[in-house]
C-alpha cells in the first residue's frame, strides 16, 4: 500500500531525513546547512535537525561549515544487494542486454546433462524459440552448455561425453565426442561459446560464464538471436562485449555478497 504525505502512518521526519540523504549528488558532494536547505526546499531548522540526526548515526560528518555523506551509506546500498537473490540481481543487467538487442537473453546452470533456466528474459518480438524459467535443455545444443560443460574438470567432462552420441535435433546438432568436446573446450579457451541452429534452426546464441568469489564457473547467460539475419562474426561483433560486461558485474555481486551463490546452485 502506497501512503501520501497526508496519511496518518506516514512519518514525515523519516522522508525528510531521506530526503536530505538524497539531496549529495557527485555534483554537490559537499553543502552548507543552507544550501541543503535550498534544494531540498525544507526549512533551515529541519535540515539542521535532520543532518544532525544523520551524523550522529554516522552518515553524515561535518568539515568546517560544509556536510558530506560518510562511506557508511553504503551500507544502505548492501542492505539492497543482500536482500535480493542472485536471480534478481542477473536480471537487471539481463534486461539492459535485451533492451539494446531486442533479443531474448537467459541466465543458466548445468544440471546433470541439461543447462537449466534459471533467469530467462523474453525477445520482444517473435522468436523461433521460446523458453521460460525452469526449463530444460541439452547442454550440447546450448551455448551456454558449453560453457558450463568446458569449465568442468577434465574427468567430469569426460564423463559426461562418455554419454556419446548425443540426441541430434536438427542436421546441425553436435552428436559425437569430438565434435561437443572441441565446442566445450574452444569455450574454455576463448570465454564464450556460440551455438547455432542446433536445438532449433534459425536460432543463434552467444555465451559466457559467471565466476563466483572462488573463480569457479558457477552458471552462464546467453543472447540469442535469428540465425537467418545475424551472423556468427556479426554475434560476435555486438554481443560479445557487452555480454562479458553483464557476466562482470554478476560476478562482482556474486564475490561481494558470496550468499547470492545459494540462490543460483541451490
Amino acid at each position: 500500500m502506497a501512503l501520501d504525505d497526508s496519511h496518518p502512518d506516514f512519518v514525515s521526519a523519516l522522508a525528510r531525513g531521506i530526503s536530505v540523504l538524497l539531496a549529495f549528488t557527485s555534483n554537490t558532494p559537499e553543502m552548507t546547512l543552507s544550501e541543503v536547505a535550498a534544494k531540498t526546499g525544507l526549512t533551515a531548522a529541519t535540515v539542521r535537525r535532520s543532518l544532525l540526526t544523520l551524523m550522529a548515526l554516522g552518515y553524515v560528518k561535518q568539515n568546517g561549515r560544509r556536510f558530506v555523506l560518510t562511506a557508511r551509506v553504503l551500507q544502505l546500498g548492501a542492505a539492497f544487494v543482500e536482500s535480493m537473490n542472485l536471480n534478481q540481481v542477473a536480471q537487471i543487467y539481463l534486461q539492459d542486454i535485451v533492451d539494446v538487442f531486442h533479443d531474448a537473453s537467459s541466465l543458466t546452470v548445468l544440471d546433470g546433462n541439461d543447462v537449466v533456466y534459471v533467469v530467462h528474459i523474453p525477445s520482444n518480438r517473435p522468436a523461433r524459440l521460446r523458453q521460460h524459467v525452469g526449463a530444460r535443455m541439452p547442454a550440447h545444443g546450448a551455448s551456454t552448455g558449453y560453457v558450463l560443460l568446458g569449465h568442468l574438470p577434465d574427468e567430469e567432462l569426460e564423463a559426461y561425453l562418455s554419454g556419446a552420441p548425443f540426441p541430434a535435433f536438427t542436421d546441425k546438432t553436435p552428436v559425437t565426442r569430438d565434435e561437443v568436446r572441441a565446442l566445450c573446450m574452444a569455450a574454455r579457451e576463448n570465454g564464450y561459446a556460440i551455438a547455432e541452429d542446433a536445438i532449433g534452426l534459425g536460432t543463434i546464441a552467444i555465451a559466457v560464464p559467471i565466476r563466483d568469489q572462488q573463480g569457479r564457473v558457477v552458471a552462464a547467460i546467453n543472447c540469442s538471436a535469428d540465425s537467418t539475419k545475424v551472423t556468427r562474426d556479426k554475434l560476435i561483433e555486438t554481443r560479445l562485449e557487452p555480454l562479458q560486461r553483464a557476466a562482470q558485474h554478476i560476478s562482482e555481486q556474486l564475490i561481494r555478497y558470496p550468499a547470492l551463490t545459494v540462490s543460483v546452485l541451490g
